[in-house]
């Protein structure tokens, strides 16, 4: 069985002695504080662990889970900060320590971070670090122009955002592809835009017709909630439009003439609305029970 640091693992309790579980199998072991266990375990039992090392560079277990594992990404509060660097909460009994020559910038107290956890063999010990580029691989990927992605918000650059996609690969998200307000860390869908080589370009709206039928359907369902009337029209900033309705003022302008030319709005002076207004949600009807009195 084998023990890997930095990995949440479902183990086996071996043996319990002197206040300490031993998890594993006869072969590999790793020590557990009994007082992080329910009093009623016994050897036979399973455990969801974190492992990593202590203070005398040896492998212990864990019931608290961390939010990010060996080569995972994730988002943390600085704890503190020390000579040896930066000490960062990823959730468990352990804080992990992001050393300065792993950091692309000085960090403070408080501040969040996406870090990525690894393992330094040598010295057997795990550590974080922020140079996220430098473990990204993107010649490894198979994506293809319309795939849909997870992505996690990175950081601000000129031109828009960096994020990672799937976990695994960085990508550029153009600032006009950006249909909503996001923060570092966030999780959202996107879509492959363009790949040129190891880069990647990535947009939170849909392509093609894809694109203006989910637009059509946004903008009616945006018209719909609000009563079939909504101020925004040509002269509507491209920001406002953007915030209201999660799409590009392009985007809403092409789906507005599709629904012109299908008679289902009409524009005003101010806005646009409905040509047939939405139902107004009737109000159930209610039957009342037949009295029963109670019986003696």
């Amino acid at each position: 069985m084998k023990i890997i640091p930095g990995k949440i693992q479902t183990l086996p309790i071996h043996t319990i002695a002197d206040g300490i579980l031993w998890l594993g199998d006869e072969q590999h072991q790793v020590q557990l504080p009994v007082k992080e266990v329910r009093k009623d375990v016994k050897p036979g039992d399973t455990l969801e662990v974190f492992i990593y090392y202590n203070d005398k560079s040896e492998l212990q277990a864990s019931t608290r889970l961390p939010v990010l594992e060996l080569d995972g990404i994730a988002g943390v509060k600085i704890r503190s900060v020390s000579a040896p660097g930066a000490f960062a909460d990823i959730g468990t009994s352990r804080d992990i320590l992001i050393p300065e020559r792993e950091q692309t910038k000085a960090l403070g107290a408080g501040t969040y971070v996406l870090i990525t956890l690894k393992e330094d063999v040598l010295h057997r010990r795990l550590f974080g670090t922020t140079r996220l580029l430098k473990y990204l691989r993107n010649e490894e990927h198979t994506y293809k122009r319309g795939d849909e992605v997870t992505m996690m918000i990175w950081e601000k650059i000129d031109i828009g955002r960096r994020v990672i996609l799937d976990g695994k690969y960085s990508a550029i998200l153009f600032e006009q592809e950006i249909t909503r307000p996001v923060r570092q860390g966030d999780i959202v869908v996107g879509y492959i835009r363009k790949i040129e080589g190891k880069d990647i370009q990535v947009s939170m709206q849909k392509e093609g017709m894809e694109l203006i039928e989910d637009a059509i359907a946004k903008l009616m369902d945006f018209l719909t909630i609000n009563g079939g009337y909504a101020r925004i029209n040509d002269d509507t900033p491209p920001e406002e439009i953007k915030m209201r309705l999660r799409m590009s003022k392009k985007t809403f302008k092409r789906a507005a003439g599709v629904l012109l030319k299908q008679e289902k709005i009409e524009f005003t002076k101010f806005g646009i609305k409905l040509t047939q207004q939405p139902p107004k949600a009737k109000a159930p009807k209610f039957t009342p029970k037949p009295f029963k009195p109670k019986q003696g």
